[in-house]
């Protein structure tokens, strides 16, 4: 199958072997991640009837990432990507079949549902950055546009596919099964990475420092002094905090806004999956791709107004070509993000430059936690329609003062 699609252009990139075999398996740890949140989130939102709670699963779920993919990046420039991939994997497949036992049994509490996200949130902060460095590692310069936006198509194609199957399993048979399905694609997942040769990768000097916390601090101070990557690091902040905490809320939205069950809801969340999926393999059939820096910016500044208007959608009819439009914006930020640090920063220190965005990532969680509690007191629309104008404003003055991060090119 993976030859066949070499013979497209959009998806070149994988003729490498390796990558190819990556890319599959990142595909159902993609669909489980988005999959995990639509039913963990359905189910504390059953439990307490709570908005703020609610956005506590996110948080919980990707409170790891901002010292845990700070520190996988670091560790991911001293030992084997591979093995490092494994062990998240290991995780996340552990975590789920013992939260699969807690359902059988009817023994689910939210604080159980807290701890779920917490763990599996420690193994996606490891696989994150380690995971697009490994990438850059395995590939020539010529095919890391394309391999990137490829993985962004996958992040966001399964993104759309886990909120579907999740919102379907759980309207048809309830957690258990699709908690079950979970523990499936885990289960293949670490199959392929296990049967994945390892990669020749050039050996190349080591930048380590001393200790590992120099080398955290050493990361960030990199990132810092480069202008292009000290921009991605800004907007990935403000994005993190003020606009992307929307996902965690559309349960919210379904039940309390828009009045739909789980069905629907799946289906409607999904389509900011979609509209990314179009705009990732729109931006992997770019062969001559070099203005990565505009295309950021188009990206964000896309992505922060398909937010805003999805807050102010009337139902969830006008609320779906939103979610298209936030997903056409997510394509742009996230492939482009991703792929200016890799290219930006030098061989030996790509994995501490993804561990500094992961950072930037991590602010998500306080992001949840803030629009959460604002939507119990002004209203979910409300507060995410006013915390998605202010993050807009913050891009524009990144965008107008980081030129550097504008003309960022290949």
């Amino acid at each position: 199958m993976l030859h066949a699609l070499t013979k497209v252009s959009t998806f070149r990139s994988l003729e490498h072997k390796e990558w190819g075999i990556l890319w599959l398996a990142g595909h159902l740890w993609h669909l489980a991640f988005w999959m995990d949140l639509i039913v963990l989130g359905w189910l504390v939102l059953e439990l307490s009837d709570s908005a703020f709670q609610v956005a506590l699963v996110g948080t919980f779920r990707l409170i790891p990432m901002g010292f845990l993919g700070v520190l996988a990046g670091s560790l991911g420039d001293r030992l084997p990507k591979r093995k490092l991939l494994i062990l998240a994997q290991i995780i996340n497949l552990t975590v789920t079949v013992a939260f699969t036992v807690i359902l059988i049994f009817d023994l689910e509490r939210v604080w159980l549902i807290y701890l779920t996200a917490l763990l599996t949130g420690s193994a996606w902060s490891i696989d994150f950055p380690i995971r697009r460095a490994f990438i850059r590692d395995m590939l020539p310069a010529t095919a890391i546009v394309n391999a990137m936006a490829i993985d962004a198509a996958s992040l966001v194609g399964m993104a759309m596919a886990g909120r579907w199957i999740g919102g379907g399993l759980l309207a048809a048979s309830g957690p258990v099964l699709a908690y079950g399905f979970l523990v499936g694609c885990y289960i293949v997942g670490l199959a392929l990475l296990v049967r994945m040769p390892n990669p020749t990768v050039e050996p190349r000097p080591s930048t380590a420092a001393p200790s590992v916390v120099k080398d955290l601090i050493a990361g960030f101070v990199y990132v810092w002094r480069n202008p292009a990557l000290r921009g991605v690091l800004l907007v990935t902040v403000i994005i993190n905090f003020c606009v992307a905490p929307y996902f965690q809320l559309t349960p919210v939205f379904a039940k309390d806004v828009f009045d739909i069950g789980p069905g629907l809801l799946g289906l409607m969340s999904g389509m900011d999956g979609l509209g990314a999926l179009i705009g990732a393999l729109v931006l992997a059939s770019m062969i001559g791709l070099v203005r990565l820096g505009r295309v950021f910016a188009i990206g964000s500044i896309v992505f922060g107004v398909g937010v805003l208007l999805f807050s102010q959608a009337p139902n969830y009819q006008a609320a779906i070509p939103f979610l298209v439009i936030v997903g056409l914006g997510t394509a742009g930020f996230a492939a482009m993000q991703t792929t200016i640090t890799v290219t930006q920063a030098e061989p030996e220190m790509r994995g501490r430059a993804m561990g500094a965005v992961a950072l930037g990532i991590g602010v998500i969680p306080l992001g949840m936690a803030f629009v959460g509690g604002m939507s119990e007191w002004l209203g979910a629309a409300e507060a995410l329609g006013l915390t998605s104008l202010i993050g807009l404003g913050l891009i524009a003055m990144v965008l107008l003062f980081q030129p550097d991060l504008r003309r960022a090119k290949q």
